[in-house]
């Protein structure tokens, strides 16, 4: 989670940029595409898979032999693979599944262990199911500010440890923490 020299790694030879402090079970390239951004402090559950594109639906084939190159017929891949960026301080529960319609995971949200996320996630939201769908918020609308204003994520782990009581002491000044 504290290494730059694994971070770089996985940006130059796989194209999956890893923030600072975060962390999984299991960064395999296979299941994490090229193209997806994790911010800074999430926590990755092992066995999750991200996916960036679907089988085309248009033509007489969804077979990959017209549309991905180590088929060897066409030179480059002809499906549109959007990138996915995932905010800072999410957690990801093991067995998720993200589809490539998902563009977003906001800040601070989670997803629970076994969903399937078809769309973008909300900021400090909490999903959960097959399909995703949100069952709660984190913290209420002033916590929630609050939080993005104070940027923590941006803050190395000392520092971040040093601050740990006056960040909490910001998110109880701001509300009363999770409106449910």
């Amino acid at each position: 989670m504290w290494s730059r020299s694994i971070r770089s790694l996985f940006g130059v030879i796989h194209g999956i940029e890893i923030g600072y402090g975060t962390y999984g079970g299991c960064f395999d390239p296979r299941a994490i595409p090229p193209g997806t951004s994790f911010g800074n402090y999430c926590s990755i559950a092992p066995h999750i898979r991200i996916f960036r594109a679907n089988h085309p639906r248009d033509r007489f084939t969804s077979h990959p032999l017209l549309f991905n190159p180590n088929a060897g017929v066409v030179k480059e891949d002809l499906l549109d693979r959007p990138r996915l960026e995932i905010g800072h301080d999410v957690w990801i529960g093991e067995w998720s599944i993200i589809l490539p319609r998902v563009r977003r995971i906001g800040n601070g949200s989670m997803i629970g262990a076994g969903s399937v996320v078809t769309r973008d996630v909300e900021p400090y939201s909490i999903v959960a199911g097959n399909p995703a769908r949100e069952i709660g918020k984190r913290f209420d609308a002033r916590v929630i500010d609050a939080l993005e204003r104070s940027a923590w994520w941006n803050l190395d782990r000392d520092r971040l440890a040093a601050r740990a009581d006056e960040l909490d002491e910001l998110r109880a000044r701001s509300g009363a923490g999770s409106p449910g």
